[in-house]
């Protein structure tokens, strides 16, 4: 087996594509808004307006005050997320999160900014520039639309084969030369309440801005938040010939290992909190990708690339040798040349 120490030197798949989608282009996105603001200055009122009530403008200030804090927060943002694009994305996954995440964040802040500005261009007072709402509506959207498609064009993971065997201390499940076997186990989170935890506060803050202003719009923003967090709680897992998949309650996003990628597989015990950061699908200082949803054992696969996946999931012994067991088989050739099981890759 080739030592993790060699893996963890191997190149990332698609660098280029991270550097220019998870660096290059939110750099273009927030150097473009804010040069498009510096443009508008001399049309610009002064003071400006810099924050928006019931009945309009109620807070006045200078342009800086107007455009610093969402181009600080913006480039705050990209160094971190820029240089998570350039250091870690061994798995599709992790790389299209990151990426999606690089290029949807600049493009949200660069919206905000530039349509704060946009609704006081050739105003004659600050007090008469039309509530930028709809403007941030659209940026947030665009910052949404922008992050997916950047998250989409991140690459798919190459196919990388195992070159070894599985290891002998690996565990198995004994099954004859003819003989075949599925395990599917559902895994839910085991505080489901930790999911009002997040969304109370986030309804509740919406509402405090929502009511007062009359944006209705920022309801949609914990309501597809709520989905979202609930997507993540229930999922479906399933280890055959062609190696794990998990999915979940909506089909999407889905997780496969080839069996043929498979190097091994161990069952652990995860502290989520502790390990990941938190509950769902998650990355760890390690590279590692986890579906963590509850607190326990879980299968630990080792794919080749020095990628590695944790699934928390009851009965993961099983699961973790059976995974082994058709790991083994995929290397074992068919009288055609052919590997004995495997996944196809979409």
């Amino acid at each position: 087996m080739t030592s993790n120490g060699s893996e963890a030197r191997m190149p990332l798949p698609h660098r280029g594509r991270a550097l220019a989608l998870g660096v290059v282009l939110p750099a273009a996105l927030l150097g473009g808004g804010y040069a498009l603001v510096l443009a508008w200055r001399d049309r610009l009122p002064d003071p400006v307006a810099v924050h928006w009530g019931a009945s309009g403008v109620d807070r006045t200030g200078s342009f800086a005050e107007l455009i610093t804090p969402m181009l600080v927060l913006g480039l705050v943002t990209l160094a971190v997320t820029g240089t998570l694009s350039m250091t870690v994305g061994r798995s599709a996954l992790t790389r299209r999160m990151i990426v999606g995440l690089s290029a949807g964040m600049a493009a949200m802040y660069a919206g905000l900014f530039v349509g704060m500005t946009w609704v006081q261009l050739d105003v004659p007072t600050a007090e008469q520039a039309s509530n930028p709402g709809g403007a941030i509506a659209l940026g947030l959207g665009a910052g949404v639309a922008i992050g997916a498609l950047a998250a989409v064009l991140a690459g798919s993971d190459p196919p990388q084969p195992a070159e070894d065997e599985v290891p002998a201390d690996a565990a198995r499940l004994a099954l004859g030369p003819n003989e075949s076997a599925v395990w599917i186990r559902s895994t839910t989170a085991s505080r489901p309440w930790l999911l009002w935890v997040v969304l109370i506060p986030l309804f509740a803050l919406t509402a405090v801005l929502t009511v007062p202003t009359g944006q209705w719009w920022l309801t949609l923003i914990p309501a597809v938040t709520a989905v979202l967090v609930a997507s993540m709680t229930s999922w479906s897992v399933r280890v055959d010939a062609g190696g794990l998949s998990a999915r979940n309650v909506f089909g999407w996003p889905r997780l496969e290992v080839p069996a043929g990628e498979v190097e091994r597989a161990d069952v652990i015990t995860v502290s989520p909190f502790g390990e990941f950061g938190g509950w769902g699908l998650r990355t760890d200082g390690r590279g590692r990708t986890g579906l963590v949803v509850r607190k326990g054992p879980a299968i630990s696969v080792q794919r080749t690339g020095g990628r590695v996946l944790v699934v928390t999931v009851p009965g993961a012994e099983r699961g973790a040798a059976l995974l082994n067991t058709v790991a083994a088989r995929a290397r074992t050739p068919m009288p055609d040349g052919g590997p004995s099981s495997g996944r196809s890759r979409t």
